[in-house]
């Protein structure tokens, strides 16, 4: 994996994606281009100004609005993009990576790629000597998704795209993990258990109960699998103020079920049972 966009040290450079944080806390993604500003109601916001300046650092607008900037966290990154793609969010991307145990030098195939939310924390957690491989069956979803992580990351030399439909298919072979963030992934299970290392992990991403069935009975069905789990992340946030301590007035409740199931050995036993 070659050294990309996102810088972790240093003054800010341009070309570089920051974030900046107005005065009521909004939050703004911009890439700093030399000659660029940030247009507010109290002025505008010269990214020359931005560009040199440390992690943190405070930068004011014309009519001198106070504003800071940081370098963004994956989750600012990834909220504060303009998409046409859904996302899986942040609090069930730490799920899937630990519920599919994605580790240094894994070969990992996902479908579909989406906005690369994923991805990136997919080849992130692989490292450079691992591999991840995105089916999409989308044209669109598969340039805007390689864009993202190119964004993020830089060119990755260990990521594969393929335009294709995984329905109909999965070329590699002693597969490590799948993450599948499909309709209807039961078409993949066998599929998944051709392409699968023996005690190889399938992680399904899945909005409602009737595919969860779906996806569970097919498993069953098609055997060569152990029972799948299944479980969704629930996140509370809390305010805390002074002596004001108590829930925020919303929450990240439901966006999706996580149903994780490994692959098994069929070999028969020589006692007869």
């Amino acid at each position: 994996m070659t050294e990309g966009k996102r810088v972790r040290r240093g003054p800010f450079r341009a070309g570089e994606d920051i974030l900046l944080i107005s005065p009521k806390g909004e939050e703004h993604l911009i890439t700093l281009t030399p000659g660029k500003a940030f247009g507010t109601h109290k002025g505008n916001l010269p990214h020359d100004d931005l560009i040199g300046k440390e992690d943190g650092g405070r930068a004011w607008t014309a009519m001198g609005s106070e504003y800071r900037a940081f370098r963004p966290t994956y989750m600012q990154f990834i909220m504060n993009q303009k998409r046409h793609a859904q996302i899986i969010y942040p609090k069930d991307t730490g799920a899937i990576l630990m519920w599919a145990d994605i580790f240094p030098g894994a070969a990992v195939v996902e479908a579909g790629i989406g906005w690369g939310a994923l991805t990136i924390k997919l080849l992130e957690a692989v490292g450079p000597t691992g591999k991840v491989v995105s089916y999409e069956v989308r044209e669109d979803f598969a340039e805007s998704g390689a864009g993202t992580v190119r964004r993020y990351l830089g060119a990755c030399e260990n990521h594969e795209v393929k335009v294709r439909d995984i329905h109909l298919g999965i070329d590699e072979r002693e597969v490590d993990r799948i993450v599948l963030d499909l309709p209807e992934p039961w078409q993949a299970v066998p599929h998944a258990r051709e392409a699968l290392a023996p005690g190889g992990i399938v992680l399904s991403y899945l909005p409602s109960t009737i595919q969860v069935k779906q996806l569970c009975d097919r498993y069953m069905e098609e055997g060569g699998f152990a029972e799948p789990e299944t479980f969704e992340v629930i996140l509370r946030p809390w305010h805390v103020k002074g002596n004001s301590v108590r829930p925020v007035q919303w929450m990240f409740s439901h966006s999706a079920f996580l149903v994780v199931t490994r692959k098994i050995t069929t070999t028969p036993d020589p006692g007869g049972r």
